[in-house]
């Protein structure tokens, strides 16, 4: 009886207070580091304590829904924020994030030096992320700090050319539940999917209107809490630039403790 009861204690504390899991991948950042075994804790605090915490969580898009992965972030905006994106980076509540991962636009650069950009861009490190082609060169996406560091060590002086200038800066309010949220084209792009998950319905936009099965909409109140959360992999990771707004519901906790791991002087260690 004692035996069993134990046991039962030990299960509940495993999935509904603390959890062990062993981190996998490589664009995680340095907090943490492929191997590490760490502790997350499970439980719901309140909304504030979360600011600035190491996460885990599953990824919120549709078609991850039979079996989500998981990623590692930092939570930097709680529901009800506003977060502003710029040339500069990001801004929570007008305050700008030191270290924040940047924006990560596109760019076209002339096909006439393209042996040379490829071979620059492997020695930079700089990762050939959605890299496509047209007619005169090719487009690629990278950070703003990765292109001034491109054009200094390309051997010859070319053209690099901003293509997508209309994302360079937006913002928009965090989903707060049972709030209101004014549909903006910038809200519609970062909502799309949190909004199709609570509906289950049709959700599109034309000609810059906001459509919930053909029905025009102006606002939308969400029944969830939703977070921002940023990796601290800059040029590599996938975060919320990526995923999006995070439901409270995906958010599986807090990564407060590293008791293991194959470097001894990480071992034993509080994640903060």
């Amino acid at each position: 009886m004692i035996l069993t009861l134990i046991v039962m204690i030990f299960i509940a504390i495993r999935f509904f207070l603390i959890g062990s899991f062993r981190i996998t991948g490589s664009n995680i950042g340095e907090t943490v580091k492929a191997g590490d075994y760490v502790l997350v804790n499970k439980v719901k605090t309140n909304h504030p304590n979360d600011r600035n915490r190491l996460m885990l969580y599953q990824s919120p898009l549709l078609r991850d829904t039979s079996k989500p992965p998981l990623f590692i972030g930092r939570c930097i905006g709680l529901p009800g924020d506003v977060i502003q994106m710029g040339v500069d980076g990001f801004r929570v509540n007008g305050r700008l994030l030191p270290n924040a991962p940047m924006m990560q636009p596109s760019f076209h650069i002339h096909r006439d030096i393209e042996e040379s950009l490829l071979q620059t861009l492997e020695s930079l490190q700089i990762p050939l992320r959605r890299i496509k082609e047209d007619s005169t060169g090719i487009i690629l996406r990278m950070s703003l700090r990765e292109k001034e560091l491109l054009t200094r060590n390309l051997s010859k002086v070319v053209a690099i050319e901003l293509i997508d200038d209309y994302a360079m800066e937006y913002e928009f309010v965090i989903p707060e539940k049972g709030k209101i949220v004014e549909m903006t084209e910038i809200a519609f792009i970062i909502c799309k999917e949190a909004i199709l998950n609570e509906t289950g319905k049709n959700v599109e936009q034309r000609d810059g209107k906001f459509f919930i099965d053909g029905k025009e909409q102006t606002s939308f109140t969400f029944k969830n809490d939703y977070f921002w959360v940023l990796s601290e992999n800059e040029t590599e990771g996938i975060d919320s630039r990526h995923l999006g707004i995070i439901p409270q519901s995906h958010i599986i906790g807090q990564i407060r403790y590293c008791w293991y791991s194959k470097d001894p002087t990480r071992r034993f260690k509080k994640i903060k």
